[in-house]
């Protein structure tokens, strides 16, 4: 588990790992092979040479060697600065790639938050709207109510007041009905009794007025007490006679002539004082006479 994790730090892009160990092996195989050529120039040293040869040969190869090693290093340490570069271009895309995904996130939410904000800005917006309608609506239903409740009471006020003069006014009319239906019985009761009053006068002048013409008639001896005689007199409000004639006869022209004399030597015959009951009874008038009537 330890090997794999070390691996993994190893082969890590980001660290210097892997040119560190690149490196290391390379010296490690500079060195085997420096140590592999080594027994080899010994067998060429064991030939008789002079010894300033020698030394210039060796100071010569390793003056080869350094330079490749230098090269190597040189070679390694543009590598390793490459990778450095690499790196950090790497790191610094990456960073700019964090800072872009960053940016573009921090856009998009604030654009969703700007868009959250003017979504609650307009729904609140609706909101207020509805509110509002609904509110003139429920004062235009309270308006429309208030007006139908006014309507209603002065209906009602209305009909109150026609109910009251209505009946009022069936009062004034009972009132007056039975004013007048008192009004008609005191009349019926008052012509009533003028009727007995004026049949009574009535009687009496007509009594008076037989009795008067009885007394100045003078019929014939040839008269019977059966016979009669019915005359129409007709007089004027002085009791003056203007006309009398025969209606129904007796058969007896003497007798009848007899009762015209006596009419007009009665007149003038009595007549009521009231000229409404004159006009009623006496301005013309019908009477029948017989001779057991007659005063002698």
């Amino acid at each position: 588990m330890r090997a794999k994790i070390w691996l993994k730090k190893l082969l890590d892009p980001q660290s210097y790992g892997l040119a560190i160990a690149v490196a290391v092996i390379f010296h490690v195989v500079v060195i085997a092979l420096f140590a592999i050529e080594w027994p080899k120039e010994k067998r060429q040293i064991a030939e008789p040479t002079p010894k300033n040869i020698q030394a210039k040969v060796i100071q010569v190869e390793n003056k080869q060697v350094q330079q490749r090693q230098l090269a190597e290093k040189k070679k390694l340490d543009q590598k390793a600065r490459a990778d450095k570069r690499r790196k950090e271009a790497a790191r610094k895309k990456r960073l700019a790639d964090q800072k872009a995904k960053r940016d573009k996130a921090a856009k998009l939410k604030a654009a969703k938050l700007k868009a959250a904000k003017d979504k609650t800005a307009a729904d609140k917006k609706l909101a207020d709207k509805a509110k509002q309608i609904a509110k003139d609506k429920k004062a235009e239903a309270d308006k429309l109510k208030a007006a139908e409740l006014k309507r209603l009471e002065e209906e009602k006020q209305l009909a109150e007041q026609e109910a009251f003069e209505k009946e009022q006014e069936e009062a004034l009319l009972e009132s007056l009905a039975e004013e007048e239906q008192q009004r008609s019985m005191e009349k019926a009761m008052a012509e009533e009794q003028q009727a007995k009053e004026n049949a009574a006068i009535t009687d009496g002048i007509v009594a008076q007025i037989r009795a008067k013409i009885s007394k100045s008639w003078r019929y014939p001896p040839s008269a019977r007490p059966d016979m009669e005689v019915v005359v129409r007199i007709q007089l004027v409000p002085t009791g003056e006679v203007i006309d009398v004639s025969i209606i129904t006869g007796s058969g007896n022209e003497a007798l009848d002539r007899s009762v015209l004399a006596a009419v007009n030597r009665a007149q003038p015959l009595p007549v009521p004082k009231d000229t409404r009951l004159f006009e009623q009874q006496f301005r013309s008038f019908v009477m029948a006479f017989r001779p057991e009537d007659a005063v002698w």
